[in-house]
């Protein structure tokens, strides 16, 4: 029996090739995403840290000079937030559409796979009513030539 061989093969690989693409797209985006979640954390363990040392010196003797630094640090941390999470907003659109592309690759590929299995099967049926052809062939003239010698 021929081995089936499908001829659009060199098509699907390069569809494959599209979505491994599209996923290490993906994981860029995705790995942005998370860098910027993790600035924005950092900006807010340093915006708690500071208010919690500005508690401390209240208690105890504090001047104006170090309330004013400690405003503008805060104030520069709160301009560093919004500004970090319009970022992470942009971002994650960024991770929305890559996510998106990666789906319609897949789709892609999916589609010429399907058509493979179809072909796949159906050379197959082909093949089998073949062999069941020369199977019939060969018993009957065998039946042929048995029924002749009597």
């Amino acid at each position: 029996m021929k081995k089936f061989k499908y001829r659009l093969q060199p098509l699907l690989k390069v569809r494959e090739y599209k979505e491994k693409e599209k996923q290490k797209e993906l994981a860029l985006a995705l790995e942005k995403v998370v860098d910027q979640k993790r600035e924005l954390e950092i900006i807010l363990n340093n915006r708690s840290a500071t208010v919690d040392d500005q508690r401390l010196r209240m208690s105890g003797h504090i001047s104006v000079a170090d309330l004013l630094v400690c405003s503008r640090f805060l104030t520069h941390l709160k301009k560093s937030s919004i500004a970090g999470r319009e970022i992470l907003r942009g971002l994650e659109s960024e991770a929305d559409k890559s996510r998106e592309r990666l789906v319609e690759a897949a789709k892609d590929r999916k589609i010429y796979e399907k058509h493979k299995e179809k072909l796949k099967d159906k050379y197959f049926e082909e093949m089998k009513l073949i062999e069941n052809k020369e199977m019939d062939e060969i018993a009957s003239n065998i039946c042929r030539r048995n029924s002749s010698s009597f």
